[in-house]
């Protein structure tokens, strides 16, 4: 009898260890965060300086954090350098550890590493192929646009409305010359859209290229009779913008209790950006017009969350088996009752999320005349924000360009991430 009241006690000692070992994310995390929607960027990366002062099951949000950070700061090599360990994590977490799986069993999905929602590992790959066309690597974004591709692959249906990233990779097709694989994945973007108008100018050219002549009618039908006089004129140059916008959506718990001491929980995502402002270009000649595509973050990363929902379920109410026959079989009422309170304290959902990630990513494409090798000055508005571009000179077929609301100005990628903009010639 006295050995098993000492298993008893050593089984609730030790449930009220994990209750305080589980914890919420590190606090270092939360920091960085904190520092980078303050406009602190350059401290959020301070803070984040070691990855061993991270726990190893936040490893995977620790890269996350700081490569977006990093993007945002300009440093893109450096961005490139935390992301790519963020993606080899990625890889590697998919072998799971059998012991933290048991262990999170009986007691909370916080003691497993977090292996990222299907959608923000895809985007892991979204930032690289946005690094790399920013310093100027269009082959290196290439290999990250097929790397998407597997994504995409492995979770249709989650990532469904991810447009923006689609776009981005039919862009990094395109900008190295290859046609086929271009056209491919603008029309698979064309599909998702469910309307092909932001694309109908990219599909009409790469079906001329490509000789499909039934396919340049019916996408010139979805462009306007001046976008087809200027496509006739020939191709030009082209501006591109990658635009963040607000705040990405955070997980919050949820809860259903069965008497006298079950509980079931789980995360959803609430937003904190709930309006979309739509950015606006303009020249000394006002206006300037752009085909766009857009991503809503909270959209796709609601539907990502949907697709493991049957999975989180499953394990869920395998956990609160687990529990409820561990507590039925304790003989000291006493005992019984600590360890299910101690079970009811420690059953809280993983809230983990990649939060620095914003609320909207829209593309913009703004097609140059042929020939164009002067860029006057122009200012985007968004958000109630105006950002200022000082007059510069092309030096490339596609010019580059990443914003996000809080930053007084933006720098075309002339120079790689040197952060200043100088005259090439």
């Amino acid at each position: 009898m006295r050995y098993r009241r000492f298993k008893g006690r050593l089984a609730g000692g030790v449930c009220l260890l994990l209750v305080l070992s589980a914890g919420c994310a590190t606090g270092k995390l939360e920091l960085a965060r904190q520092s980078f929607y303050s406009g602190r960027l350059d401290y959020a990366t301070t803070v984040l300086d070691k990855p061993s002062e991270i726990s190893r099951r936040d490893r995977l949000l620790y890269y996350m954090e700081k490569g977006a950070i990093l993007h945002h700061l300009d440093a893109y090599s450096e961005s490139i350098r935390v992301l790519r360990a963020a993606a080899d994590l990625i890889d590697r977490q998919e072998i799971i550890s059998a012991g933290r799986q048991t262990g999170s069993l009986v007691t909370s999905e916080w003691l497993t590493n977090y292996k990222g929602e299907y959608a923000e590992r895809l985007w892991v790959h979204t930032y690289l192929m946005m690094n790399y066309l920013l310093a100027s690597d269009p082959e290196d974004a290439l290999v990250e646009a097929k790397q998407a591709l597997e994504v995409y692959d492995a979770h249709p249906e989650a990532l469904e409305s991810t447009y923006f990233t689609r776009a981005l990779i039919a862009h990094c097709f395109e900008a190295v010359g290859e046609t086929n694989g271009a056209y491919i994945e603008y029309k698979k973007l064309a599909e998702m859209l469910g309307d092909p108008a932001p694309v109908a100018d990219k599909l009409v050219m790469l079906a001329r290229r490509l000789g499909f002549f039934d396919e340049v009618e019916k996408y010139a039908r979805h462009l306007p009779a001046e976008v087809r006089r200027q496509m006739d004129a020939g191709i030009g140059p082209e501006l591109i913008f990658f635009v963040s916008q607000g705040r990405s959506p955070v997980k919050i718990p949820q809860n259903i209790v069965v008497p006298p001491s079950i509980r079931f929980s789980f995360a959803t995502y609430r937003e904190r950006t709930r309006m979309y402002h739509d950015p606006v270009i303009y020249s000394a000649g006002g206006e300037i017009s752009g085909r766009r595509v857009r991503t809503d973050l909270a959209q796709a990363l609601s539907e990502s969350l949907k697709e493991r929902a049957a999975q989180i379920i499953a394990k869920e109410t395998a956990r609160v088996a687990v529990k409820e026959a561990i507590s039925q079989n304790i003989e000291d009422a006493f005992l019984e009752a600590l360890i299910r309170g101690a079970f009811f304290v420690m059953e809280e959902p993983d809230t983990r999320a990649w939060e620095t990630l914003p609320a909207y990513w829209t593309m913009i494409r703004v097609p140059l005349s042929p020939g164009t090798e002067e860029v006057p000055a122009f200012t985007v508005k968004n958000a109630g924000r105006t950002f200022n571009v000082p007059e510069f000179r092309l030096i490339r077929q596609y010019t580059y360009f990443s914003l996000r609301n809080g930053e007084p100005d933006m720098r075309p990628n002339v120079l790689g991430d040197t952060g200043t903009i100088e005259d090439p010639s």
